[in-house]
């Protein structure tokens, strides 16, 4: 018995049967597994597609912001139709949908991020943004009631001169108070006061107090012993009558002078 196992393995060993043979010698067919794309990965020809649409939506955002609830114009003012809202490519709606809304609105990378929270309602367009603050800053600003003191009508007074070459008068310093504002012009009622310097008839010259009347013109907003513009300088051009009598040498006791004056600025409104 034992003669007839080892002569058996033999002969197996030697020679295998003819079905082992034939299944060393015969190759199994194989089919290439394909393994699917990154869902955020996107071809040439779908990104082309999804940058013209976000292209096309960013307009559409603006001329929405724009136009909100009015008809919308042209560059020349007529009105035009609306346009339509573009349509986002098909697949985008299906390929946003394998992430999850929280990837969506915080992390998912672009060019596919950008396009799942504009087709969301989440990522809104810079310019349409831009618009929308500048209209409600324009309306905060136009709705603000902003007081000036009463400093700000209080204009000191120098550096003035008569108008005319007959005689020459000066206004060394003074003051006065505007009362009503007509564009970069300011009148003033109550006569403002300045100290002059007129000839005296004999050779020299005194001092003596005027009275003046007359209008204000803004020039320019200037800074003095301060980091922004805190003062405004003004050309005043007023009447000036003459506190007593005067010399022969000026022709009656009122005439034409004009100079400079600095009044605190106003705010802007």
């Amino acid at each position: 018995m034992r003669w007839s196992l080892s002569l058996a393995c033999v002969l197996v060993t030697l020679f295998p049967p003819a079905a082992a043979r034939a299944q060393e010698g015969t190759r199994l067919p194989s089919r290439p597994i394909l393994l699917p794309a990154p869902p955020d990965e996107l071809s040439d020809a779908a990104r082309r597609e999804l940058e013209a649409w976000r292209t096309a939506m960013r307009k559409w955002l603006r001329d929405d912001k724009r136009w909100h609830n009015e008809p919308a114009h042209d560059p020349f003012g007529r009105v035009v139709p609306r346009a339509r809202r573009p349509e986002p490519p098909s697949w985008l709606e299906a390929r946003c949908a394998l992430f999850a809304p929280s990837v969506v609105a915080t992390s998912l990378e672009p060019p596919l991020g950008p396009a799942c929270r504009l087709l969301a309602g989440l990522d809104e367009d810079v310019a349409a943004q831009a618009i929308r603050a500048s209209t409600a800053a324009a309306r905060t600003a136009a709705e603000t009631l902003v007081k000036d003191t009463f400093l700000t009508r209080v204009h000191l007074d120098g550096l003035w001169t008569t108008t005319s070459t007959d005689y020459r008068m000066y206004g060394l310093v003074g003051s006065h108070i505007s009362l009503v504002d007509v564009g970069r012009v300011q009148f003033f009622g109550p006569p403002g006061v300045i100290l002059l310097s007129i000839p005296d008839g004999v050779g020299g010259r005194e001092l003596r107090i005027g009275y003046t009347w007359g209008l204000s013109v803004r020039l320019a907003d200037v800074r003095l012993f301060a980091p922004a513009k805190n003062l405004t300088v003004f050309l005043s051009i007023t009447k000036v009558w003459v506190n007593g009598p005067t010399t022969g040498q000026i022709p009656g006791s009122s005439f034409e002078i004009a100079g400079f004056s600095l009044a605190p600025r106003k705010h802007a409104r």
